[in-house]
């Protein structure tokens, strides 16, 4: 018995180490494993650190190449052809002395134009888009870092959501969802609102408005202090006697404790801020619609003949009655049966116009034509069914909207802009309009409640100061706002820039008035919502304003 057990104790024994060394063996097999797994990983990750930070050195590198104040004489590049020659889009294999080449050979990124995706007319316009990419092994297939870039010479305020050369004043809860905001001076955040009633008194509404929201990829960029305010209605109070808001001494300079709002991220600006010159872009679209080539003698000595006048607005009605003689005259009692019949030239208007129903300046190819209307416009939307505005419009007077409407057009004014008791839907294409006098959006889209989409699309530009009132209106915008604080003070206070007035939640109407405020946290209940969209800057194409330097606006990052 002993001899057996003793062979069963051998066995076992021999067992026991067979195991214990399939074992060892297993774990060995597996560590290399994950050793080699973690190898690959980190050379996949190295990988695509190298890619991004490629494509990003290529975007930057571009940046500084069209950052001289005198790109266009240094380069000889006096035609959109020129352009495309040394950007390098005029060749499938650029040399080394265009862009594509350069980036290529310095950091073997790839420039693609998918300009013609957008419809641009490159023979007219400067404008650009170029899709920057490199591309990756992660070790199990080839992958691509891309950054799709807009090449543009139009004017900075059309690369943030909110801005103003001077002050910006966030009252209430606005929802910045996309973009950034610019304060070239201070800037203001409270959880007030406040508002104008139909009888014209100033009201601070009791209820917490919520404070701005921003997105965790939006940035405030600040050149000046900043300030906030958290004691909803001892934020402000109201002079009836001026009539007028004006700022209490509750302001601080930190975000207000308890606040369920997270502070955004503030950061000083590094870029040179690129103005736009509103009355030479304005002789600029009058001479190219009247024909002219900017590179003509005749375009040049009407542009200096602005530039130089004492009073540039009159100037500006002087050149437009000097070219009417090349427009489409409107006269007689049915405009916009005229309109329909003579969009073969741009239309002038010696005179104020009204216009009610439907406005369409395009041509037979779709392209936005001019109108130039020689005094004050006012397009009135009945109150049953949207009219649907298509055209580019001067208008030198003020600009007043009401009613249904869909904006799909570019708007100069030499005068103020009130876009007021309106309901407006989003167009395809989108507004552009730039206001030499202020700007005034007031109850837009009364007492609809948030939804999540957009129901304006296009940016908004004031030369002047603007106010935006969304307590009991409700705006979700694809685009932005910008007031550069020259001239007169924001409507209703003494704030030189832009303010703005949103509250976050659900608000019902009595008798026309905001009541009945739901306070609500999400950021999906703000009253105004805006979304930057740099797919604005070609869709409006030859109406949009202009400077005589190139700028980058740059889109997200993407790993496809």
């Amino acid at each position: 018995m002993r001899r057996i057990e003793q062979g069963y104790s051998l066995l076992t024994t021999l067992l026991v180490v067979t195991v214990f060394f399939l074992l060892g063996l297993t774990i060995i097999a597996v560590s290399l494993q994950h050793a080699r797994f973690a190898t690959v990983r980190v050379d996949d990750v190295q990988s695509l650190h190298k890619a991004k930070t490629e494509v990003n050195e290529a975007v930057a590198d571009l940046k500084a190449e069209l950052s001289d104040p005198n790109f266009f004489t240094s380069h000889h590049i006096f035609s959109p052809n020129e352009w495309d020659h040394f950007l390098g889009l005029d060749s499938s294999n650029p040399g080394d002395k265009t862009m594509a080449g350069r980036l290529l050979e310095r950091y073997g990124v790839m420039v693609k134009d998918e300009s013609d995706q957008y419809q641009i007319d490159k023979q007219q316009v400067f404008l650009r888009v170029l899709r920057l990419e490199k591309s990756f092994d992660d070790g199990h297939r080839t992958r691509t870092v891309a950054r799709r870039v807009f090449v543009t010479n139009t004017p900075s305020f059309l690369k943030y959501a909110l801005g103003s050369n001077r002050a910006v004043v966030l009252n209430g809860g606005v929802y910045i969802e996309k973009g950034d905001v610019y304060a070239g001076e201070t800037g203001y955040a409270s959880n007030a609102t406040t508002y104008v009633s139909r009888t014209n008194e100033l009201k601070i509404e009791n209820y917490d408005s919520g404070m701005p929201r921003f997105s965790d990829s939006s940035v405030w960029y600040l050149n000046g202090a900043f300030q906030a305010c958290g004691q909803k209605k001892s934020c402000w109070t109201a002079d009836e006697t001026q009539a007028r808001f004006q700022m209490t001494n509750q302001w601080e300079s930190s975000w207000p404790g308890g606040t369920t709002e997270p502070p955004p991220s503030f950061q000083p600006s590094n870029e040179d801020f690129v103005d736009v010159d509103f009355e030479l872009t304005v002789a600029d679209k009058l001479l190219q619609a009247a024909g002219f080539s900017p590179s003509s003698p005749e375009y040049i000595a009407e542009v200096e003949a602005v530039q130089e006048a004492a009073d540039k607005t009159e100037a500006l009605h002087q050149l437009a009655n000097k070219l009417k003689d090349r427009f489409n005259e409107l006269n007689g009692n049915d405009p916009l049966e005229i309109i329909k019949q003579k969009k073969d030239k741009p239309l002038y208007v010696n005179g104020g116009i009204n216009l009610i129903g439907d406005v369409d300046i395009q041509t037979d190819k779709g392209v936005n034509q001019w109108l130039i209307v020689n005094g004050p416009l006012k397009l009135n939307g009945p109150q049953n069914n949207f009219i649907n505005i298509h055209g580019n419009f001067i208008v030198f007077g003020d600009l007043r909207i009401t009613g249904k409407v869909r904006l799909d057009a570019s708007v100069y004014v030499t005068g103020k802009t009130e876009i007021y008791q309106s309901r407006i839907e989003r167009a395809d294409k989108g507004v552009v309009l730039l206001s030499k006098g202020k700007l005034d959006l007031a109850r837009i889209n009364e007492f609809d409640n948030p939804r999540g989409e957009a129901n304006l699309k296009g940016y908004f530009y004031t030369d002047s100061s603007a106010t935006i009132y969304a307590v009991g209106s409700y705006l979700s915008i694809d685009g932005g706002l910008f007031a550069r604080g020259n001239g007169d003070p924001a409507p209703d206070t003494d704030i030189y820039g832009l303010v703005v007035n949103a509250f976050r939640g659900r608000v019902e109407g009595s008798n026309g008035e905001p009541s009945g405020f739901v306070p609500n946290p999400n950021v999906a209940s703000s009253r105004l919502v805006v979304r930057y969209r740099p797919e604005v800057l070609v869709e409006q194409g030859t109406g949009l304003p202009f400077v005589n330097r190139l700028s980058l606006v740059v889109d997200r990052l993407e790993v496809r």
